[in-house]
């Protein structure tokens, strides 16, 4: 679609140029975001210098101040890594603050607000004051060995002063200078290598070099903000006594360990709202030798955060502060209807490509029905871009000043693009129906085989086998020879052996893989394991042809009571092995020889089978999570909370809450002592804090 003639197109530019600029400047508002009104001046130059002849005294380029502008070891975490979650403005911080209240029924809460450097989660090990391990963030069980280059990082000491164990995590980084630098020099002598077009970009890439003199170049630096035990652990230190994020900082001083000095506690949220709006101004934020990317807003009190814990995958006494996305506005040359594996029906609009946030943008997102009617988009219209989360592009709204009169409305598809079926318009996203779609049988595959990870099996190779009609199922990836494969352009001896291999060795998979796998819509990997970990301690170890027996035994309510899984996953979960087509997909797997991978465990050891236990305080012979993991392995099972159905209140020092309650109800208390007694182990001390 073609922009008006540049005559016009220049003079609606500038007449949009000048609004944004009267109500940014003069009236404290922004009708459109900073960054797109700057590519509108760099456009309108562009345009003015083709074609001089248009020029005008009161254009705003005429006016002074118009911008010109190898694969590493792995290894398991001592502690379990978790994320975030986002909020991108002050209500969503306000219903953050009124869950926590609600939940620990508290009036106030005290909170600390970090700035989020924008950089590349590092966990560090200390023994004995030493250096010796550091790991990237990995999946959160288990990460990547980068300690050759994060010892290149020049504010961080290799050495303590003290004779400390400690595992601690924080942000790796390059200061901006530093970035600037590098972009000037050429590459092979620690200059950028394309596709690090941002500071954080290069440092994730500087942190995987497996030559550490090219880190060493690149000029790493560190921040710290997490000792990782339990958020409500009491460290005790001389001088020390660690209750909080504050206390927590003064402890890395002490160490010498690096950390972000621009570090605020207050006491209500509004306060803390005020903070996130002072450092989402870009120019603020421009003045900083390092990039930021938000605010961290946790609970201060180690206490608290104890008590709220977990989700499966974040923190729930901590969020994620984003600042507004780099935003940038592009033609919309026309709009696809996506079929996703669940049905779903996703409008994605087709874009002129841009960059934005240090990547090209050529396809959008318009979410669905509603917001693509809401937003009033039409093909052919400049649209302001920007990436939600700064992760997935999103059409955020159309520059309707701009529009020449070509522009096409959008229809929205009342039947599948794919297979034509009725679609179902009951829920927010339209959704396909049909479980024999096309679209829906190639996205399914596409999941399979991405969760098997197998060299050979991308999306061409499964578009492939689709058209020859070779499978029509997961399952049948297992029915493949070597004359099916065959039949299949530029598969030769050597490729067809090797990924019918691949298969052969992924015949056994962990029943969590086999639930990803499967698609269940709500399940993703951290659910997966819960539900595979509850049918594991309900049922014993059994074989994949009795799994649909099981499920005759279950009800909704079964899964309700896993922690960390909520009422729309059990329910979908339950729901999808109920009905015919999920039962046959077990089957299918079954037929072609596909077995669950148990971890072996000797039944013997599992002498806390059936008891449930919840953790308070700290010990001395052993860390947090080292003791979960001894209860686990012992076939107990671990609470986040104190309630009747606890059968044993594991206390140590400064028990707080949990252990006045637990004696109110009359649980039973172990304290250290009686812990390495029932679990038959020897006292040893095995951490200093």
């Amino acid at each position: 679609m073609q922009k008006s003639d540049p005559q016009t197109h220049i003079a609606q530019l500038r007449k949009k140029i000048w609004e944004a600029n009267l109500a940014y400047f003069n009236e404290n508002q922004e009708i459109v975001p900073e960054s797109v009104r700057d590519q509108m001046k760099r456009e309108l130059i562009e345009l003015e210098s083709k074609y001089p002849q248009f020029i005008t005294p009161d254009s705003p380029t005429q006016r002074v101040g118009a911008p010109l502008s190898g694969k590493l070891p792995k290894l398991q975490h001592q502690s379990r890594r978790f994320s975030l979650s986002d909020v991108f403005d002050p209500e969503e911080l306000r219903e953050f603050d009124e869950r926590v209240k609600r939940f620990l029924k508290m009036e106030r809460i005290e909170y600390s607000c970090e700035l989020k450097i924008d950089g590349i989660n590092i966990t560090l090990w200390y023994e004995d004051g030493k250096l010796i391990k550091a790991l990237t963030r990995g999946d959160g069980f288990t990460g990547e060995d980068v300690t050759h280059a994060i010892r290149t990082c020049e504010n961080l000491p290799l050495q303590l002063d003290r004779k400390v164990n400690l595992e601690v995590s924080g942000e790796c980084f390059i200061a901006k200078k530093d970035f600037e630098s590098i972009c000037k020099q050429s590459p092979g002598s620690g200059g950028i290598e394309p596709g690090f077009k941002n500071p954080r970009n290069l440092a994730a890439g500087s942190v995987r070099q497996l030559d550490p003199s090219i880190a060493a170049e690149r000029h790493l630096r560190m921040f710290l903000y997490e000792l990782n035990q339990n958020p409500g652990s009491k460290i005790q230190e001389p001088g020390f006594e660690i209750t909080n994020q504050r206390g927590l900082f003064e402890m890395f001083d002490a160490l010498n360990l690096p950390h972000e000095k621009e570090f605020e506690v207050f006491q209500n949220i509004e306060d803390v709202i005020q903070f996130c709006h002072t450092w989402s101004d870009k120019k603020k934020r421009e003045k900083l030798w390092y990039e930021i990317d938000g605010i961290v807003v946790k609970i201060h009190d180690f206490d608290l955060r104890e008590r709220l814990g977990y989700t499966a995958k974040t923190a729930k006494y901590a969020v994620a502060w984003k600042f507004p996305a780099e935003e940038k506005y592009t033609t919309l040359l026309d709009v696809h209807f996506q079929v996703g594996r669940t049905g779903a029906v996703t409008p994605v609009g087709i874009l002129e490509p841009v960059e934005i946030s240090g990547s090209t943008v050529s396809r959008a997102t318009l979410h669905n029905a509603g917001e693509m009617k809401r937003k009033e988009v039409m093909i052919g219209d400049q649209v302001i871009v920007r990436k939600a989360g700064e992760i997935i592009p999103e059409i955020l709204e159309p520059l309707k000043d701009l529009r020449t009169g070509t522009e096409k409305k959008i229809v929205f598809p009342s039947h599948c693009p794919e297979c034509g079926s009725l679609l179902d318009i009951s829920e927010i996203v339209a959704r396909c129906e049909n479980s024999k779609c096309p679209a829906r049988h190639r996205e399914s595959l596409y999941h399979f085989a991405n969760i098997l990870k197998i060299d050979g099996l991308g999306p061409k190779t499964i578009d492939g086998l689709l058209e020859l009609e070779l499978v029509h199922s997961p399952a049948d990836l297992w029915k493949l020879d070597q004359f099916d494969l065959a039949m299949m352009p530029n598969f030769k001896h050597r490729k067809i052996f090797n990924l019918l291999d691949s298969l052969e060795a992924k015949k056994k998979l962990l029943l969590s893989e086999i639930f990803v796998g499967l698609g269940i819509r709500f399940v993703g990997s951290e659910n997966a394991k819960l539900l595979a970990d509850f049918l594991r301690n309900k049922f014993g170890e059994f074989p994949l042809s009795s799994l649909n027996k099981k499920f005759i035994q279950l009800k909704v309510g079964d899964f309700l009571q896993i922690d960390g899984v909520g009422e729309q996953v059990a329910k979908s979960f339950y729901e999808f092995f109920s009905v015919s087509a999920g039962q046959k997909l077990v089957e299918n797997f079954v037929n072609v020889g596909v077995e669950i991978l148990w971890k072996n465990i000797d039944e013997s050891t599992l002498i806390l089978q059936g008891k449930k236990f919840v953790i308070t305080g700290s010990f001395e012979s052993f860390s947090r999570d080292e003791l979960k993991k001894m209860i686990g392995d012992r076939g107990g099972k671990i609470l986040s909370a104190i309630s009747a159905s606890a059968g044993v209140l594991l206390a140590g020092e400064k028990a707080g809450s949990k252990l006045r309650n637990a004696e109110e109800l009359g649980i039973e208390i172990w304290n250290e002592e009686r812990i390495l007694k029932e679990l038959g182990i020897e006292k040893e001390k095995t951490t200093l804090f």
